[in-house]
């Protein structure tokens, strides 16, 4: 399973969890069990608790993606960056001696 799919199940699960929730509220308000503020509450609490929680995941999930790759020895984007303004500067500096050559 890739990765993408596996952030995408982890989101519909909570979701899901979200929509449980909410029923599960709703019928204790029904049942006179709760008030509706009070469910309201719970529901606000438990959504805010879950973006907290998928926002330390994805910062975690960056963070163990980024030393992943620094193991692998991989070049990054700004050596690439780097290498092309180099490239570009040669290919310069070589433009300019040809022209002298030239004359």
């Amino acid at each position: 399973m890739a990765l993408q799919d596996l952030f995408k199940n982890m989101l519909f699960a909570c979701l899901g969890m979200q929509e449980m929730l909410r029923e599960f509220l709703e019928d204790l308000v029904k049942r006179g069990k709760m008030s509706e503020s009070e469910a309201a509450k719970i529901i606000n609490e438990f959504i805010s608790k879950s973006e907290e929680a998928k926002e330390s995941f994805k910062d975690n999930f960056k963070e163990m993606v980024q030393k992943t790759l620094q193991g692998m020895n991989l070049v990054t984007k700004d050596e690439i960056e780097n290498l092309k303004s180099l490239i570009n500067d040669i290919n310069l500096r070589i433009t300019k001696i040809e022209e002298k050559l030239k004359d």
